[in-house]
């Protein structure tokens, strides 16, 4: 339908802008699997291929698709945006409307490249901070009247460093507005009950995560009234982590500082990924357990605003670690985590559009299609 999708008034639902009927985003992260890994879904960009892939989304019932936008293919420079990007998405845009697909576009990232004008520090280094307001004002701006795009995912998976020049010089900045002093060196990233000092740090990453998101959020508002905002948060933005990496696993650099709760009055909705790291969950008991983790992080993710698992998947039909697994595999999982979820979440999308070959990890086996 020819109309933007906004936050229905009982704040758990889409709805189109004009008739208001309800819209349950239920979909993939889309990329061409021919284009390599990292995917360079953009330097590699081929029309035919893509109309191919959205035909066979569409052919399934997909509405919505999660496309990755990329610094190299669309901000070379900080002041600059590439012609040759705005076409290749203008066409994007073109493929998914005649399918009837709704977009959501993230943030630019690395996948094909890092540019230098992020420095050290693309969450608290000022000049990819001023580049992001840039960007956004430029593309937001072009797009705003563009009713195949959802919305607007600032960044996928956005983590904030524990150290670096520019956290140094605003943490000593922070302690002086809260406390009149600056006199705190960064704490070591390790775990110390009860260290006032630490709890503060994780504070200032927070602080550090609302800010990046403030400043990209207003400058989106100010040339695109239209479209919602939100940012694909990964799974340790749940400040509770449970992962089989031993001591590592709750070292204070593992949360993401990337708080949904702290963030809610920034965002139109939340986005969470989840995946079965509590170990496989083809084993009845693990997932038992891994469901009851996957609940845990999405029900925390409720801030009265729709919560989207924007990322899930498992793999099937391959070898993976040494052990094949069938397709079904794949699918008890993925039928599982829309099910356990259907009283916590207001949308769906499952990682990813096909297999991918050359993956280094599930996507090898993990697609919607193989």
């Amino acid at each position: 339908m020819n109309e933007y999708i906004k936050v229905h008034n009982d704040n758990w639902n889409f709805a189109y802008s004009n008739s208001g009927k309800i819209f349950v985003p239920f979909g993939t992260n889309y990329f061409d699997p021919e284009t390599g890994w990292a995917p360079k879904l953009w330097i590699m960009f081929d029309k035919k291929r893509v109309q191919g892939h959205f035909q066979k989304m569409a052919d399934i019932g997909v509405n919505t698709a999660r496309i990755f936008l990329t610094a190299h293919s669309f901000q070379p420079k900080s002041d600059m945006i590439s012609k040759e990007g705005i076409e290749k998405l203008d066409t994007m845009i073109d493929i998914s409307k005649s399918h009837g697909i709704k977009l959501i576009l993230t943030g630019p990232d690395h996948w094909e490249g890092r540019p230098d004008y992020w420095g050290s520090d693309k969450y608290a280094g000022e000049p990819a901070l001023s580049a992001l307001e840039y960007f956004w004002h430029e593309v937001a701006g072009r797009y705003k009247d563009e009713t195949a795009i959802f919305a607007w995912d600032l960044l996928n998976e956005p983590e904030v460093g524990w150290k670096s020049e520019a956290m140094a010089e605003k943490w000593r900045l922070w302690l002086k507005d809260k406390y009149g002093t600056d006199i705190a060196e960064i704490p070591e990233d390790r775990i110390d009950k009860g260290n006032k000092i630490l709890y503060d740090y994780q504070l200032f990453r927070e602080f550090i995560a609302y800010e990046w998101t403030r400043r990209q959020v207003e400058a989106i508002r100010a040339v695109d009234p239209n479209h919602l905002v939100t940012v694909g948060f990964i799974q340790w933005s749940f400040p509770l982590l449970r992962a089989p990496w031993g001591d590592k696993a709750n070292m204070p650099s593992r949360y993401a500082g990337f708080n949904p709760i702290k963030l809610a009055d920034l965002l139109d909705f939340i986005c969470i990924h989840f995946y079965p790291i509590l170990g496989d969950p083809g084993e009845p008991e693990l997932k038992v357990k891994n469901t009851h983790y996957l609940q845990a992080v999405v029900n925390y993710c409720y801030v009265n605003k729709p919560v989207v698992i924007e990322e899930y998947g498992w793999h099937g039909g391959g070898e993976m670690n040494g052990k094949y697994q069938p397709e079904s595999y794949q699918s008890d999982w993925n039928t599982n985590v829309v099910k356990s979820t259907l009283g916590l979440a207001s949308g769906w999308l499952v990682w990813a559009y096909a297999d991918t070959p050359t993956s280094t990890d599930l996507t090898k086996f993990g697609g919607l299609y193989n």
